[in-house]
């Protein structure tokens, strides 16, 4: 008898806890923006403040949460109410006595708002929760997508490679990488614009498209960059990753004219197709073995932000490497100066690489 009693003791201590659990309510599906003089919904562009409604009989007992790693001001209908960096947390009980009223009005500013990054939210001591409390099921789509595209961009390259097998075996010569004598091959030199050429760099540029999009899916909320790549479907992400395969490819293309240009420009003439060729081959081998790793990591269930990031610099890595082995290829090729293959290294590879820096790590 005393076991029941100290059962039913336990069960009810354990119903009264769930019972008191907090659950949070995501404020920013209802942010707003003010402009032309009117209040209307923010949708993720850069602002510098943000609002949003919040009527105090609909969450007694509760708080307001908004953390951000940057400074920010809070403004309650009109009033300053402080200025914070990391955590706030408010009693919503609190502001409504504070400003006599049931229908308050919180503006946040600060400079460059990063919504990934700043957080508001209502955390719910007492009460049901309601449906916009209850945390909708994570979607399976962007793993669906992972799965198809990489199935997808395996076969394209079995495809390619079983058209063109001396040219994918050059492509993927890891040893050729570093092999001054490499760029009297014929493959090196053969014309950069041929068919046979421009099937590998679409390849390339949907497995770097795809590679990156796997990342930003995961990066810590303080990148800005993920901003631009919001998911929302399958189709939509399938969208975004020929969008961006598409834009790499128009980067490729600018590449070569540069290359081009430069060249002739230095009178380095006949470096041009050593030069983007290893170029290409260099992402192809770590690109393409990254991704079989952010693949693997991914598909078994891997969220590290921590690993996300170090695959992200792996490409600003990857770059810098790569204007080493450029300059140590292209030295034994021409009689110019140390200065002038600087001024042509620089152009073609420093000057893109701290933009790359600056777009991949804002």
């Amino acid at each position: 008898m005393n076991r029941v009693f100290f059962l039913l003791l336990c069960l009810m201590a354990l119903s009264h806890s769930s019972q008191s659990q907090p659950y949070s309510v995501d404020l920013q599906p209802s942010w707003l923006v003010f402009e032309d003089g009117k209040y209307s919904p923010y949708s993720h562009r850069s602002v510098n403040a943000i609002y949003f409604n919040l009527e105090t009989p609909l969450f007694p007992g509760s708080d307001l949460r908004i953390h951000s790693s940057r400074p920010y001001f809070v403004f309650v209908s009109g009033k300053l109410s402080g200025e914070f960096n990391g955590t706030a947390v408010l009693k919503i009980d609190s502001l409504g006595a504070r400003h006599s009223s049931t229908q308050l009005i919180v503006g946040i500013y600060q400079k460059d708002i990063n919504p990934r990054e700043l957080k508001t939210a209502i955390l719910k001591i007492n009460g049901r929760p309601t449906e916009a409390g209850i945390a909708a099921k994570p979607s399976s789509f962007f793993k669906d997508f992972v799965i198809v595209s990489g199935l997808i961009i395996i076969i394209f390259f079995l495809v390619i490679g079983q058209i063109n097998p001396k040219l994918a075996s050059d492509y993927f010569s890891v040893i050729k990488i570093f092999s001054p004598r490499e760029a009297d091959d014929a493959q090196s030199n053969a014309r950069l614009t041929s068919s046979n050429n421009f099937q590998f760099y679409i390849g390339c540029s949907l497995l770097l498209a795809f590679y990156l999009l796997i990342i930003l899916f995961h990066l810590p909320d303080e990148y800005a960059l993920p901003l631009s790549f919001q998911a929302n479907g399958f189709w939509g992400t399938v969208g975004q990753w020929l969008r961006l395969a598409f834009v790499i490819l128009l980067l490729f293309l600018a590449k070569i004219v540069i290359v081009f240009m430069l060249t002739r420009l230095f009178n380095m003439r006949g470096l041009a197709r050593v030069h983007f060729f290893n170029w290409i081959r260099l992402l192809l081998i770590v690109i393409g073995g990254a991704t079989v790793i952010v693949f693997t990591y991914y598909i078994t269930r891997g969220q590290n932000e921590t690993f996300f990031v170090a695959f992200l610099s792996l490409i600003i890595a990857t770059l810098i490497g790569w204007v080493f082995i450029v300059f140590m290829k292209l030295n034994g090729k021409t009689e110019h100066s140390m200065f002038h293959l600087f001024s042509y290294i620089c152009a073609t590879e420093l000057i893109p690489l701290l933009i790359t820096i600056k777009v991949l790590f804002q």
